[in-house]
């Protein structure tokens, strides 16, 4: 059998389960009467049973001589069994009644009390020795704490005389290495600042760091210090005057290419007369939209310009905006006209000039507005495309999130009572288990179908208290709780059912060597009452399941961590789905053969 010991009940409260358990070992005050000595471990009786030949002895201790002898008595040597034991509530009652003294005696409490009392008493004893709670490895009186952690734990928390931030006591030199408030030397210049201000400092005032030339987005290269800039401005006017000149040039130049892309009247760079263009009138018609063609391929709308969508991209710019009223181009229309026909008349040279020269300025403010719009609507795309992926990142992950979380609730709802527990990276939760003794680990929640009764298992590891082979062996204990449910106020309470545990093998060997144990409910155990709580703290199950050697390096080709996951599996079944195959109701954990050796 894989299980070591017989059933236990486990409290959550202590977020421990203890393995068997001998007798009170305190100085009882007078000496201990032999008539309230176990005869196996030879101190006071705890839980103390009698046997049907008149001995008394504590509880786990004749369990644990039962479970590993020939079933006799220790005294007498006659035949016993776990059913001729009785508990002996007297004799406990007489025990728990004896006075003794606080096992904090050596470190000045001088307390007697009874037997009942000293457990609480020890929680509460000022000289109870304690371990430091920052883990400084201090290990001081219960008295002496508060003490201890104002003033003599290197651990403890101390707050900056200049930042204000908390540290560590002992990382004090740490922490002044590193305080932005602390001040320091520019190492360039030799200025003292605070050390959070000087990357401010060396890239605002510092005068000897390299900085470039305010002019350099125009074509300037030269670097200096920032204390020598001034003179460097001061002494490369006339340089930067032609430099910003330059720039006007091309800005002005490609206006003008902007201009002649739009197909429109313009002047000459040299401004000495008019450059010779096709006729407005024959560009129109050329340009004008033919019935077929769609308003969307760069027209300005009926009885207006059609400027080619390849000149002006505008990122889906109402052709509207771009609109340009014929009749405002029908005077140079006509004026274009008449030049072609010979009308070169004074009159007629001097007015065309005056329209033309009225229409250039109408030509420079509608490229300047569409090029406005262009830039606002291209960062107003950009924006919203940020924005667009964002949101769809955010949704991206709620939709993972409420899937896993509806995922894992539905896979125990309707599990119909057989729940498989995949513990991932049990190699670290090995670690941490090992690590901190008194860790249990509990797993989600799940029901014996979608309205029936809630349960979650319980993990821990602990050390097996036996003589044989496996003696001080390192275990599994697995346990069962009840939880609060939808479904219970309409339930059976208390509950009544068969619970079997497995330990699934994944390997790859045939057939499953899986480690299997079944037990009974019992209802007058406070384990399968109805839960008070969010979880029941009573826990049924076992203290040594399985042997973590067995668990962890495989049995011939059993492998029962496969990719650094443990599988276990819980299967809980209404008792009265059991009565005609078993012919048991109510009975406590009894143990049923394995169909594979363990």
């Amino acid at each position: 059998m894989a299980c070591h010991n017989s059933l236990n009940d486990g409290h959550l409260g202590e977020s421990v389960v203890l393995p068997r358990t001998q007798g009170y070992d305190y100085e009882f005050v007078p000496t201990l009467d032999p008539k309230y000595e176990c005869p196996i471990c030879l101190l006071a009786l705890r839980a103390p049973l009698q046997t049907a030949c008149g001995h008394r002895f504590c509880k786990d201790c004749i369990y644990n001589s039962l479970s590993e002898s020939s079933r006799r008595c220790p005294i007498d040597n006659t035949p016993l069994k776990e059913t001729d034991l009785f508990p002996d509530s007297c004799a406990e009652r007489e025990v728990l009644q004896l006075r003794v003294r606080c096992p904090n005696t050596s470190l000045g409490c001088s307390q007697v009390l009874d037997l009942m009392y000293i457990e609480h008493h020890t929680q509460a004893c000022s000289f109870q020795p304690v371990l430091c709670p920052n883990e400084c490895s201090a290990t001081v009186l219960q008295k002496e704490l508060d003490h201890h952690l104002e003033s003599q734990c290197l651990l403890r928390l101390k707050l900056c005389a200049l930042c204000d931030l908390p540290y560590p006591f002992n990382e004090e030199q740490l922490h002044l290495a590193t305080c932005a408030q602390v001040m320091v030397s520019c190492e360039l210049c030799g200025c003292v600042v605070a050390r959070g201000e000087l990357p401010t400092h060396r890239s605002d005032s510092c005068p000897r760091v390299v900085v470039g030339c305010p002019y350099t987005e125009h074509g300037c290269s030269h670097k200096t210090v920032r204390a020598d800039l001034d003179a460097h401005l001061s002494q490369s006017t006339q340089y930067h005057l032609h430099l910003l000149s330059s720039a006007q040039k091309r800005v002005t130049a490609l206006v003008w290419e902007l201009s002649r892309s739009a197909g429109m009247w313009g002047q000459s760079p040299s401004g000495l007369g008019f450059s010779r263009q096709p006729s407005l009138r024959s560009q129109l018609s050329a340009t004008s939209p033919s019935p077929d063609r769609q308003l969307g391929e760069g027209s300005c709308g009926e009885r207006g310009l059609v400027f080619p969508s390849s000149a002006l991209k505008l990122d889906g710019t109402p052709p509207s905006k771009l609109h340009l009223s014929f009749s405002q181009l029908a005077i140079v229309g006509e004026g274009a006209t008449a030049l072609e026909e010979g009308k070169t008349g004074e009159d007629g040279k001097a007015g065309l000039g005056k329209d033309l020269a009225g229409i250039h300025h109408q030509q420079e403010a509608i490229l300047k507005d569409l090029c406005g719009k262009t830039l606002e609507v291209s960062q107003g795309l950009l924006q919203v495309n940020i924005t667009l992926s964002n949101l769809q990142a955010r949704v991206e992950e709620m939709e993972g999130w409420v899937a896993a979380e509806l995922g894992e609730a539905a896979r125990g709802k309707y599990c119909q009572g057989e729940y498989v527990w995949r513990l991932k990276d049990f190699p670290g939760t090995l670690a941490e288990l090992r690590e901190k003794p008194t860790r249990v680990i509990h797993s989600p929640g799940f029901y014996t179908s979608p309205f029936g009764y809630k349960f979650c298992l319980r993990l821990n590891l602990t050390r097996g208290s036996g003589k044989g082979e496996r003696g001080g062996e390192e275990w599994l204990s697995l346990f069962i709780h009840g939880m609060q449910g939808e479904n219970d106020d309409f339930l059976d309470w208390p509950f009544s059912g068969i619970i079997t545990f497995s330990l699934l093998d994944c390997g790859a060997g045939r057939p499953k060597a899986h480690i299997t144990e079944t037990l009974h409910s019992s209802p007058d155990r406070q384990s399968f009452s109805r839960p008070q709580m969010h979880r029941n703290p009573k826990g049924f199950g076992y203290t040594e399941f399985a042997p973590l050697s067995k668990v962890v390096e495989g049995s011939g080709r059993a492998e029962y961590v496969h990719e650094g996951t443990l599988h276990i599996r819980a299967t809980v079944r209404l008792q009265q789905q059991h009565q005609g195959s078993t012919g048991k109701t109510g009975c406590i954990c009894q143990h049923q053969q394995k169909s594979q050796k363990v």
